[in-house]
């Protein structure tokens, strides 16, 4: 699958007229989306990206065109004077969206064990006899494991979110 090469986005951003202050490794501009009196759009070339700090506006040389002059997507190509649609491989595809079910199971879990963290303390906090805990020993088992899941899905890597993933599917 052909892929297009996007234009160089400092030379695009050049070209269209805005002068770009260099420091380090990136440059850094006015915004031109919004009011400002600092330069708060910064264009990193490596990644051929730029972000405003300032009103986040975010993308790459074709975003930047398409926001500059309020253009289409495909009217900022013609612009650009990219001839070929972006495409993105069905392997890719099917990645991506892997991913996307992957992060909504993972939202949903840290979400359903939370709201079950947060509820057995609410109810066992003003626990004072033992037969009142006993009615609450499984949950009390229970809850290392919830701390441990919820433990995983806030620091854990993403290898170790899957292998949870896998363990509890």
């Amino acid at each position: 699958m052909e892929m297009i090469n996007k234009p160089d986005i400092v030379q695009t951003i050049e070209q269209a007229g805005f002068e770009l202050k260099r420091k380090g490794k990136s440059f850094w501009l006015s915004c031109p989306f919004h009011e400002e009196k600092t330069p708060s759009l910064k264009i990193d070339p490596e990644r051929q990206s730029f972000f405003c700090f300032g009103c986040n506006a975010k993308g790459d040389s074709i975003t930047f065109i398409q926001k500059v002059y309020r253009l289409s997507f495909k009217e900022a190509c013609q612009y650009l004077n990219i001839n070929k649609p972006l495409r993105i491989s069905p392997e890719t595809q099917k990645k991506r969206g892997l991913v996307k079910v992957f992060r909504e199971w993972e939202r949903s879990l840290k979400k359903e064990l939370t709201d079950y963290y947060r509820d057995f303390k609410t109810i066992t906090k003003d626990l004072t006899t033992m037969e009142e805990v006993e009615g609450f020993v499984g949950d009390f088992n229970l809850i290392l494991i919830v701390e441990w899941y919820l433990e995983i899905l806030t620091n854990g890597s993403d290898e170790e979110k899957y292998n949870l993933f896998k363990r509890i599917r």
